[in-house]
């Protein structure tokens, strides 16, 4: 009679067909993680450049809501870097039974000029709907509301009523004094080209920045793996009511400058927002940095894989709006 069992030469085989399917296992679990994490790459690239695109054409669409349409909007046009937008802040300002526009805050202390740089100015105000006032931030962290100047990365940009033509001057609000009623900010843009005769206003914005790769909207990150932001503005400078080829700023040779432009002339604007997956793919080699408007293009190819969004915002409360500023 023949004893049960296996053989070592049944053994060794079935061994080695078990090494093989668990090889080929591997390999093919290998490939599917593979694929799923470049392809949830990819979504969460495509997810975040929709929900930034969403938040910026909201807030830019707000431009210039119930402040005067010159200071609606500040742009900092960068070649060899992510530019830098400052847009009025309309979630300061509180639209409850107002008709008209409100001035901003008036610079005080008989100021004509603001330079780049760290500086404080006193205003007359630090709430911009002085004759209902509702303050949108606590500066002082009492829990009370006491300003529309937000002093935790947001923006300001300041016009002259008096002569538009000097264009704006923007930058980020360091601190806010209750007691003195004024403001220190980092003036991030060009200075006024001019000075004389003035009457500086000042209005709350919204800081959009990219540092590290780190959208920010004021000091709160908006998304990563955001690589750059580019913007074109559209400025009817003519007052033929259509866009010339000459007025259109912040494209390849013909960079837009804050000042010497009256806001107001402003029809549209074209952002271009660039996001990359948060790690490069060692598979793929081919990716390269997308240079939008005026931006200088980078050399080199990388593993990242980039999506490029671009919109056009038609301005709703700068140049069309009615009844003017």
């Amino acid at each position: 009679m023949r004893n049960s069992g296996f053989t070592i030469i049944e053994l060794m085989v079935a061994s080695a067909i078990l090494a093989i399917v668990m090889v080929f296992t591997m390999q093919i679990f290998t490939i599917n993680n593979r694929a799923y994490v470049k392809v949830d790459s990819i979504v969460d690239t495509q997810q975040s450049v929709r929900a930034i695109a969403s938040i910026f054409e909201r807030d830019l669409r707000h431009a210039g809501m119930m402040v005067p349409e010159i200071a609606g909007i500040c742009g900092i046009d960068n070649t060899s870097a992510p530019d830098v937008v400052y847009i009025s802040d309309h979630t300061a300002i509180n639209p409850v039974s107002a008709i008209g526009t409100f001035d901003g805050a008036r610079v005080v202390g008989g100021v004509t000029q603001v330079n780049s740089g760290i500086t404080t100015l006193g205003l007359d105000s630090l709430v911009i709907e002085p004759d209902t006032p509702d303050p949108s931030y606590d500066t002082d962290g009492n829990g009370v509301n006491d300003s529309d100047f937000n002093d935790n990365g947001g923006g300001v940009i300041i016009a002259d009523l008096m002569d538009p033509d000097r264009g704006t001057v923007c930058g980020t609000v360091e601190n806010v004094n209750i007691a003195t009623k004024s403001i220190t900010i980092d003036i991030k843009s060009n200075s006024f080209d001019t000075a004389g005769t003035a009457m500086l206003i000042a209005v709350p914005a919204i800081e959009y920045r990219i540092d590290s790769n780190r959208l920010y909207r004021n000091n709160l990150i908006l998304a990563e793996g955001v690589e750059d932001l580019q913007l074109a503005y559209f400025l009817d400078t003519n007052g033929n009511n259509a866009l010339d080829v000459g007025e259109m700023y912040g494209i390849s040779g013909n960079n837009y400058v804050a000042k010497d432009s009256d806001v107001s002339d402003l029809r549209g604007v074209r952002f271009n927002v660039v996001t990359r997956t948060r790690s490069e793919d060692e598979r793929f080699t081919q990716g390269f940095f997308q240079a939008t408007e005026n931006r200088d293009a980078v050399a080199g190819q990388d593993g990242y894989r980039r999506r490029v969004h671009t919109a056009i915002v038609r301005m709703r409360n700068i140049g069309d709006r009615v009844g003017g500023t």
